[in-house]
Order: C-alpha cells, then structure tokens, then sequence
C-alpha cells in the first residue's frame, strides 16, 4: 500500500521536474534567434580561428561554415548546443555549446568530426 504512496509521489514529482525543464528550455526558434546575433557570430568565428588558425584563408581548412539550425538542442547544463557545418560538407562538422556569459556569449565545449580534425591537424 505505501508502495502506491511512493510511486505515486515520484510520478508528480517527476512530472514536475518534466514541466519546469519544459518551461525553462527555450524554444528552438528562440535559440535560433540567439545564435544569429553578431556578438554569438564573433565568438562561433573566433573558436573556429582557434582550431584552425587560417580559417577562412587560403591556407586553411575551414573557407566557409553555416550553423546548422535543425540540429539546434538546448543544453541542459545551461546554453545552446550549436551544429556548424563546415565547408558545406556534413561530414566535416563541430558541435559548439553556446553560452550567455555577463554581458557577452561564449563557446564551450567543442566536438569536432574525426575527418574534420585530421584534416586540420595534418595541415
């Protein structure tokens, strides 16, 4: 009997949980907004220049990207989980974390596609 109790304690309190997340998780449009700004531009740019030092110069590997806005994801660490796309190729890719910090943005935790990274490291 105090087994019902207890899981039915947990189903609210779960539910709950479910519902704040809900409410706090910013829509993808809203994030996608975000991520257009110019200062969120410069910081995406700026990490890029730091993987590959030429980008967007002839000598590098990077010439172009484009932030991928279907794969945006809300980060439930806090931020906005960023595809970019580089070169126009889906294969080569990084994954950034997007994140409001004071007054500007930053970028964190970045995966780079396995292609992508031995094509910059073996430049």
């Amino acid at each position: 009997h105090g087994m019902k109790k207890f899981l039915a304690a947990i189903a609210v309190i779960v539910g709950v949980f479910s519902l704040f997340v809900y409410m706090n998780t910013p829509s993808k449009q809203r994030m996608n907004e975000e991520l257009k700004k110019p200062e969120v531009v410069a910081v995406i740019e700026e990490s890029i220049k730091n993987m590959d030092n030429d980008a967007f110069t002839e000598k590098g590997v990077v010439h172009s990207y484009a932030i991928d806005y279907d794969r945006t994801e809300y980060n439930p660490m806090g931020g906005i989980n960023t595809t970019i796309i580089v070169n126009d190729n889906p294969d080569l890719y990084i994954i950034y974390v997007v994140k409001k910090k004071n007054n500007g943005y930053t970028v964190g935790g970045g995966v780079v596609a396995g292609p992508l990274n031995k094509l910059v490291e073996g430049k």
